[in-house]
C-alpha cells in the first residue's frame, strides 16, 4: 500500500530510531500492545516505555529479522509513558521502521542498545 507521505528525516526519540521506509514484500503483522499505543522501545528500569499512539490505519508488522515497522495512514504520535521525560513527536502519515540507539561500551569493547 503506497502512502502518499510529508518528508521526513530520522526522528530520534530517547532510544527509539525511526526511518522512514517502505514496507518489505516478507512481513507479518504483529498484534499492538495494547488499543491506545504500541511500544517502539521498552524501558529496561523507569517503565518510561516510548510508544506510537494508535488510530484508525496504524498497523505494525515484523520481517523475518524481527525489524518492526508500521505503516501510518493518517498522521499520529511519538510519546513516552511518562510525558515529562520526552518531548512528543508528530508523525506524519506514511512507512516507518524502528531500531535502537547503539553505543560503544568501552570497557568491555563492544556495542550494545542504548538502555534508559
Amino acid at each position: 500500500m503506497k502512502i502518499k507521505t510529508k518528508q521526513v528525516g530520522v526522528i530520534l526519540h530517547g532510544e527509539a530510531m525511526i526511518f522512514p521506509s517502505n514496507l518489505p514484500k516478507k512481513v507479518t503483522k504483529i498484534e499492538t500492545t495494547n488499543s491506545q499505543y504500541h511500544i517502539i522501545a521498552d524501558s529496561e528500569t523507569t517503565g518510561n516505555h516510548h510508544v506510537v499512539d494508535l488510530n484508525d490505519g496504524v498497523t505494525f508488522y515484523q520481517n523475518e529479522g524481527g525489524t518492526m515497522f508500521a505503516v501510518c495512514e493518517k498522521p499520529t504520535q511519538v510519546r513516552c509513558i511518562l510525558e515529562n521525560r520526552h518531548s512528543t513527536i508528530p508523525l506524519p502519515a506514511g512507512t516507518y521502521e524502528f531500531g535502537i540507539q547503539q553505543e560503544y561500551d568501552h570497557m568491555e569493547q563492544h556495542m550494545r542498545n542504548v538502555k534508559d
